[in-house]
């Protein structure tokens, strides 16, 4: 399977978690639905659409900082005046993803990305933490049939639903996203969550597998891409 390799980096971001209201509280890494955004405002397009399947790979540790900010704007449309709301924000620091994809749109973003192009801005979750996807490499990777084997080692984030056993690493440290957005309908509507796993540090992540996937729960892939690694499409 071809996939193509990019990264994105920033010196902030801001994935904003819906279920928080008095402080907007952030996600650790890019979301899915954010990234299939990202990837449409490289294209050009309102929505991606068709087969797509990503794999996030932290570069770089999360740290966030909580900031207070004045949040400046207008009323509602039909009333309302202008409001002045002291508001906290939580923030990623220096964020950078390592991104693999692979779908139909495989050689338009390859161009795209390739060139330094983009029809709109890309930003990491808002509008004042811009972003520019910088083309790293296209790769064949073999994918891996299921059952799945007994152990497997990866750096990129993992679907919950797709670990039997996490086997823990001397100073690993893991953490866990429960309730991510998983599909944008358009009009600010969802569909679906998912849950995953990452290490903290984008270290390398030892796991059993589970051996055949669930057909209810969000489809996944593994493929390997150097010696025992693998990475983890979803």
């Amino acid at each position: 399977m071809r996939i193509l390799v990019f990264e994105l980096k920033g010196s902030l971001a801001h994935f904003r978690r819906p279920d928080t209201t008095v402080t907007h509280a952030t996600y650790p890494f890019i979301p899915r639905t954010v990234l299939w955004g990202l990837l449409g405002s490289v294209l050009g397009v309102e929505q991606l659409t068709g087969e797509n399947w990503i794999g996030i790979q932290l570069m770089s540790p999360v740290h966030t900082v909580a900031q207070e900010v004045s949040m400046l704007g207008k009323g509602w449309v039909g009333g309302g005046g202008s409001f002045n709301r002291p508001t906290s924000i939580e923030l990623v620091v220096n964020p950078r993803y390592r991104v693999y994809y692979a779908g139909e749109h495989f050689n338009d973003l390859k161009d795209m990305i390739g060139n330094s192009c983009s029809h709109y801005h890309t930003y990491l979750g808002s509008a004042y933490c811009l972003t520019f996807p910088r083309y790293l490499e296209t790769i064949e990777a073999e994918e891996i049939t299921t059952p799945y084997p007994a152990q497997m080692s990866t750096r990129t984030v993992l679907p919950s639903h797709s670990v039997k056993q996490l086997d823990p690493q001397s100073g690993s440290q893991y953490g866990r996203v429960g309730g991510m957005q998983y599909q944008h309908l358009g009009n600010r509507t969802f569909s679906g969550t998912i849950n995953l796993l990452y290490e903290v540090h984008g270290g390398l992540i030892k796991f059993e597998p589970v051996r055949t996937p669930s057909l209810d729960a969000p489809p996944y892939r593994f493929l390997h891409i150097s010696g025992d690694e693998v990475i983890c499409l979803w």
